[in-house]
């Protein structure tokens, strides 16, 4: 068959019926088709991109172990804040002290879904995505309090899409790996409350002087509006704002609390809307005990090195009274006034007739003293112009009050050819004026024990509070006749001699050294020694210590706790070796002890963050330096000085027992007052930095024995008199004044002494009209003293 015939043959195929789907239906099932395909992209694309930014990201485990840097606080005895220090300003505090009124605040201010989702809010984070990407910046922030956790501790701050999506990687990882409460823990105590105030508790303090467990509802929804913009919506600096969003606040409040918090009723909230709360808003307060503030992070430092002291949270317990601290500072302050008024150191400084020109100074040192000369004053700079040596130089009077009383400009301040000394800060290599400080007058130290803890109350290391050279404990100062007091002790506890012996005030020569008394033309002659010490006779002093030996003084006074260096020649007699002002005073207080040293205390108690006790270094036991007899003998003694003595000012203000002694160092360089009654031992020391004289006319009596007095009326004026009390081993004796004997029968004018017991006189005195041989040989010789059940005088 042909292949015509076969195609014909063939039967015709039917036609294919119509689809019945629409256009409409097709695409339909395309987009279909395409969405699917998209979300599955979209879906690999959100996983890469998860995976590509989850990659090398913190861990959230870190946060368990929250320790952010806080704030260390120093305490005074009773509690009180003396000082601060902090790279932030924060105190954690555990949720238990967190009120529910501020935590439901934050909530309603932040984040009321809290309790409800697992860290991101997800209809938030679509809306600021799509806000983001229509603007190509991020801008929107749709920030849950958990992200707002993972922004601040665990990301930087940046503002990109990068950082966003670790947040929101780490928000849900924070959510799995930590409780609510956890999170709310950091988050109310990392967060900044503005006025660079941190954590809840700061803020507390800071804006309403309260800690955070006392607020109010109305209180506590004025500060949880505060972190959306700190600086903004702060109530000191914009009241109106922090208002409006206080009101907003307790509107959430309001608006979800059928749905969140229903123990918090509607009328609690209303009462809140209508209080009105007074912003406290704590000033930055000046540090009353700096000098103790100091040397409390020094010790913390010690303990724990820079690092961690650094990083904070630590509460220093000190000793410190920071009233009493207040009334030292402020009893020095008008002491060196006075000073300054004698001496006519305040403003404005005159020419004084005979004052020559400094000498050159081939180079400025920086820390170095100088003589100057004022050229001009500067009203706009309120610098003066001074010349050092051939070298210009500007001293600043801005921080001058104390010499300027009546407020003067510069060129009044001081007229041209004035004196003055000066400190150089800084020296500029462009050949500019160096920068000086100026040393108008002198300054002082007062430190104040108590004698049975060794508790220092108060540390004085200026006439300012401020940071600075602490004089109190580190100046090393000649005591003048206030170490006579070292000396007469040893004598008394070695029985060398007692408060009868006659010692001879006359001039000798030692080893081509002549020592002379405070008045030069002076002389008494055969003396006992509570007189001499009463009246601060100095040959008597270096016969004291001739006899008892210059390095057995120096033993004692180690024993004492003077750890200064002390030149062991009868140059030591008169206080010619510096001590520091806080050595000298416990030395005193261990005779006010009875005898008993001890080193001094100033920290008493150190707690970490955890709030556990931190082990202090360890004080040795008190040791018996003397015994209580002879320390009893010795105060007494010293309470001559207080009633007849160069002391003599103290007993008139005081009216109560005290005992203490003045000192003056050689050209007026130095002047003491260390005293003690049964209760307290302060000493004052008043002198110039760079060793000049304070001038004519001061000395002990006259410049620090005012301050003490001050000092100790304050500390005193609300504890009744109390006697010295009398141990055992202390015996009583007439005796004649003039020869320390015992006094004869019907002597008229004897008078009580006390002993050490066994150390009494026994020979009886010569009646007046009977030549005693003994004393006259003495007085005649220039030799000898009555010693303790000396029949005859022994020589020198």
């Amino acid at each position: 068959m042909s292949t015509a015939a076969k195609k014909k043959a063939a039967p015709k195929a039917k036609p294919a019926k119509a689809s019945k789907r629409g256009p409409a239906a097709t695409w339909a099932l395309r987009l279909l088709v395409l969405g699917c395909f998209g979300a599955a992209v979209g879906v690999l694309g959100a996983v890469c991109v998860f995976a590509y930014y989850g990659r090398d990201l913190p861990t959230v485990a870190t946060l368990k172990h929250y320790a952010p840097p806080q704030i260390s606080r120093v305490l005074d005895r009773k509690g009180h804040v003396i000082a601060e220090s902090f790279t932030e300003r924060r105190t954690v505090v555990p949720m238990s002290r967190i009120p529910r009124v501020l935590v439901l605040s934050v909530l309603a201010a932040e984040d009321a879904d809290f309790y409800q989702h697992m860290g991101l809010d997800y209809a938030g984070i679509a809306r600021a995505l799509v806000y983001d990407t229509l603007r190509g910046r991020p801008t929107q922030g749709a920030s849950t309090i958990t992200q707002q956790i993972v922004k601040n501790l665990l990301l930087t701050p940046e503002r990109t899409i990068a950082r966003k999506v670790r947040e929101l990687i780490l928000a849900r990882r924070l959510e799995q790996e930590l409780g609510k409460e956890q999170i709310l823990f950091l988050y109310l105590n990392h967060i900044n409350f503005g006025h660079g105030r941190y954590g809840v508790e700061e803020a507390s303090r800071f804006y309403f002087g309260k800690h955070v467990e006392e607020l109010t509802l109305a209180e506590a929804s004025l500060i949880a509006g505060i972190p959306q913009a700190p600086s903004r919506l702060s109530p000191i600096v914009h009241p109106e704002a922090a208002r409006r969003r206080q009101l907003y606040v307790l509107d959430q409040l309001e608006h979800k609390r059928a749905q969140y918090w229903d123990d918090l009723s509607e009328q609690q909230i209303a009462v809140a809307r209508q209080a009105q709360v007074h912003v406290h808003s704590l000033e930055e307060s000046v540090e009353p005990a700096p000098e103790a503030a100091q040397q409390a992070r020094d010790l913390l430092r010690e303990l724990l090195g820079d690092e961690a002291a650094a990083h904070g949270g630590y509460t220093i317990e000190t000793t410190i009274d920071a009233g009493l601290e207040v009334a030292a500072r402020q009893a020095l302050h008008n002491g060196l006034l006075h000073v300054d008024e004698r001496q006519k150191l305040q403003a404005p400084l005159r020419v004084r007739k005979g004052e020559s020109r400094p000498e050159r100074v081939s180079t400025l040192s920086v820390g170095k003293s100088y003589e100057a000369v004022v050229q001009s004053g500067d009203d706009t700079t309120a610098n003066l112009l001074l010349d050092i040596g051939g070298h210009k130089a500007l001293a600043s009077i801005a921080e001058l009050a104390r010499w300027n009383p009546k407020g003067l400009s510069a060129h009044a301040f001081a007229e041209p050819g004035a004196h003055v000394h000066a400190t150089v800060e800084s020296v500029d290599a462009d050949q500019k004026p160096a920068h000086v400080r100026l040393l108008l007058g002198p300054q002082g130290a007062v430190v104040v024990i108590d004698p049975r803890t060794r508790d220092v109350l108060a540390l004085v290391g200026a006439d300012e509070a401020a940071y600075g050279f602490n004089r109190a404990s580190f100046a090393v100062r000649q005591p003048g006749s206030t170490w006579k007091t070292i000396e007469y002790a040893l004598a008394l506890e070695t029985h060398a001699f007692t408060a009868a012996s006659v010692v001879l005030d006359a001039p000798e020569v030692y080893d081509q050294w002549k020592p002379n008394n405070f008045e030069t033309w002076e002389y008494t002659g055969a003396v006992r020694l509570r007189e001499a010490l009463a009246q601060s006779i100095n040959l008597v002093a270096v016969r004291v210590t001739a006899e008892l030996t210059p390095p057995k003084v120096v033993e004692f006074a180690r024993k004492l706790g003077i750890s200064s260096e002390l030149d062991p020649s009868l140059a030591l007699a008169l206080g010619a070796s510096g001590v520091k002002p806080i050595e000298l005073v416990n030395a005193y207080a261990t005779f006010a002890a009875g005898g008993r040293f001890s080193a001094t205390r100033l920290v008493k108690r150190v707690l970490g963050p955890d709030g556990k006790e931190i082990a202090l270094p360890r004080r040795a036991p008190p040791t018996e330096v003397m015994s209580p007899a002879a320390a009893y003998v010795l105060t007494n003694m010293l309470t001559s000085v207080v009633k007849t003595g160069t002391g003599k000012a103290a007993a008139l203000a005081l009216q109560r027992p005290a005992a203490g002694k003045t000192g003056t160092s050689n050209k007026l360089r130095d002047t003491w007052f260390v005293g003690y009654t049964p209760e307290l031992v302060a000493g004052v020391w008043v002198g110039y930095d760079d060793l000049r004289s304070l001038g004519k006319g001061e000395s002990g009596a006259n410049t620090a024995l005012p301050i003490w007095i001050e000092i100790m009326k304050q500390a005193l004026k609300d504890r009744p008199p109390v006697d010295f009390p009398i141990p055992k081993g202390v015996v009583s004796a007439k005796i004649d004044p003039k020869t320390g004997k015992l006094a004869y029968e019907g002597q008229t004018n004897a008078i009580d002494e006390v002993f050490v017991e066994g150390t009494a006189p026994t020979e009886v005195a010569t009646p007046a009209d009977v030549v005693d041989t003994g004393t006259f040989l003495m007085e005649q010789t220039g030799t000898g003293h009555g010693g303790a059940n000396a029949k005859a005088p022994p020589t020198l």
